[in-house]
């Protein structure tokens, strides 16, 4: 029997799912950007939890969080459960948030200024952070802080200390997640926020901040508390042991 056409594939596996269907099963066909190539199509079948105008946040039977941009998505549609497989996992509410693993990283440039991205967890609210994000089954946090990035910001960066822990319970996008972060310390030379590829539906700006500006700035910053972390870090070096900060 021969492959079908594209065209044929294509009729039979369409654009189903919609924001009424958060809370199922659902299978998705969307584009992705590879490191060494264009765009490539993926497919993931995981539970719908949350589904607005430029975000999509999926949970794996692994538990792994992923976050698709709708408007990448080729097709979609609703698909029943396993018949031998346990169910991806219903997570995301306050009471039942999702446990994460996370990497971040305080990249500085020669001038002591860190480079962070803002993130909007709802409509109306903007949080400026490290960049960073989620462990990939199998992966180290400082793997995953290289790859994230590579794939966040388009940068290569040797890595430095494991600096500083955090741990936040919040929500994004309606959906709770309980997440500890690992934090490392990377410098480069130099890096043009306007031009970083921000391939991410979840940040939308990007930008280098003195340790004056954290101070004063009314935007809101995670940890809160930055500017005096930085201060304290950049005054006695990287810890021996890492710091907790706050939230």
């Amino acid at each position: 029997m021969s492959a079908p056409r594209p065209g044929e594939l294509r009729a039979r596996y369409v654009r189903r799912v919609t924001p009424a269907d958060v809370g199922r099963r659902v299978s998705i066909r969307s584009l992705t950007d590879g490191p060494d190539a264009g765009p490539t199509v993926t497919d993931l079948v995981a539970r719908l939890l949350a589904f607005d105008d430029d975000t999509m946040l999926l949970v794996d039977r692994d538990g792994q969080l992923h976050v698709l941009d709708p408007a990448r998505v080729v097709a979609s549609r609703v698909v029943p459960p396993h018949p031998r497989l346990p169910p991806e996992p219903e997570v995301g509410t306050r009471e039942q948030p999702l446990v994460r693993e996370a990497a971040r990283v305080l990249l500085l440039d020669p001038s002591d200024r860190v480079l962070l991205v803002s993130h909007v967890p709802a409509a109306g609210r903007r949080v400026w952070t490290a960049p960073g994000g989620g462990l990939r089954p199998g992966e180290d946090h400082a793997t995953a802080a290289r790859r994230e990035l590579v794939e966040e910001l388009g940068v290569a960066v040797t890595l430095g200390p494991w600096v500083w822990s955090r741990r936040e319970v919040f929500a994004f996008r309606g959906v709770w997640l309980d997440q500890s972060e690992r934090w490392f310390l990377a410098r480069v030379a130099a890096l043009d926020p306007e031009r970083v590829p921000l391939d991410d539906p979840a940040t939308d700006a990007a930008r280098w901040w003195s340790v004056d500006e954290l101070a004063t700035t009314g935007d809101v910053l995670a940890p809160a508390a930055f500017a005096d972390e930085l201060t304290g870090l950049l005054a006695a070096g990287p810890p021996a042991t890492p710091r907790t900060v706050g939230r």
